[in-house]
């Protein structure tokens, strides 16, 4: 029956059966060599498996606390480190450090710093934060404030430092014009609108006719201490003959100034000191070295003076001739005189000698008559 069952399958199904066969030899042969008893591997497997299982549990349990333990200290280190920042942001938000303390103005000459910081609009124990973020309309608000300001930047540092620094184009005076009073800027522009009365806090310049003298002349008046510059009335361009740029200066203290383009603003921060060593007003030269004179002293007048000077000095000089030869004729008098009571005395010695000679003789010849 079985060979008859076994042509009846298909070659496939004897291959499996086959196999199958071999497959429980194999396990039954594996069995008897391992142990007499032939549940047991089927226990230890089944004892091994469970083994595994509980040891892949605790593996995994332990695994999971870890990460759960880690989790669970990230969420604290992240709570922990956001709560400190919050508290430092509020802590720096509500103290001194936060707010502006200090302020520094650089680059102006004639806008005076009160001037400055009221028009710039920041104040002290202002919040830096937000006032950093205002940096742009600082410097507007400025530049629209002083139309003597050209440019200025602000810049404001987390430690409460606001620097300020701008670029000026003040108005240095009045230029004079076919009549006509202009304002000039430190750049030399003048400005278009002409002024029927000029304000007594600048200083007119008069015969700057050409644009690039007055900007040569106002680039070295720049340069100028304000002391001396807010001392000046009036500055006149007068060239001569022998002195083309040369600068008339006239003083609100009545003094005036001859200086020469080229030097006058080196020259000029000594006026004070010249000024206060003046007994009375008068004029200071500064064109060659620095000298001053009385006033009224004009070029004729030094002219005379040193014609003057000469004189005296040749009458000086022919009084000591004078004198001189009189003292040389008084010598030779003197001389003179000595040589003639030489010879009268010489004269009178012989006399007497003579008589005593007379004397003698007579007195032998009574002897010898007696």
């Amino acid at each position: 029956m079985k060979k008859k069952k076994d042509e009846e399958l298909t070659p496939w199904a004897k291959y499996q059966k086959e196999h199958n066969a071999n497959s429980r030899s194999r396990f039954k042969r594996k069995r008897k060599a391992t142990s007499k008893n032939p549940r047991e591997p089927q226990a230890s497997f089944r004892r091994n498996n469970r083994n595994k299982v509980k040891k892949s549990n605790k593996k995994g349990t332990k695994r999971i606390v870890k990460e759960q333990r880690l989790s669970r200290q990230k969420l604290g280190i992240l709570i922990g480190s956001t709560l400190i920042v919050i508290a430092l942001f509020f802590g720096y938000f509500y103290s001194s450090i936060s707010r502006v303390q200090k302020f520094s103005v650089s680059g102006n000459k004639r806008v005076s710093t009160a001037k400055i910081l009221k028009n710039v609009s920041i104040k002290k124990n202002d919040v830096i934060l937000t006032s950093i973020f205002k940096e742009g309309k600082f410097e507007n608000n400025l530049l629209k404030k002083n139309t003597d300001i050209k440019d200025a930047t602000v810049s404001i540092s987390w430690s409460g430092k606001v620097k300020i620094k701008v670029k000026e184009n003040a108005v240095m005076g009045y230029v004079i014009r076919n009549k006509t009073y202009y304002t000039v800027k430190q750049d030399g522009s003048v400005v278009r609108k002409s002024v029927s009365q000029p304000s007594s806090d600048y200083p007119i310049f008069r015969n700057f006719q050409e644009n690039s003298t007055l900007k040569k002349f106002l680039k070295e008046y720049a340069q100028m201490p304000n002391s001396v510059q807010n001392d000046v009335a009036e500055v006149d361009f007068s060239p001569t003959k022998n002195v083309k740029d040369r600068l008339h200066f006239f003083m609100n203290d009545g003094n005036q100034v001859y200086a020469i383009m080229s030097t006058f603003a080196k020259k000029m921060k000594y006026y004070p000191e010249i000024s206060a060593s003046m007994k009375e007003r008068g004029m200071v030269d500064l064109q060659v070295g620095a000298f001053s004179r009385p006033s009224g002293w004009t070029d004729e007048a030094k002219a005379a003076s040193e014609s003057s000077k000469s004189a005296e000095s040749s009458s000086k000089a022919k009084k000591q001739e004078k004198t001189t030869q009189n003292s040389e004729s008084a010598d030779s008098t003197s001389a003179s005189a000595d040589s003639t009571e030489t010879i009268n005395s010489a004269s009178s010695q012989s006399k007497e000698d003579l008589e005593s000679s007379n004397a003698e003789s007579t007195v032998n010849t009574q002897q010898d008559i007696d």
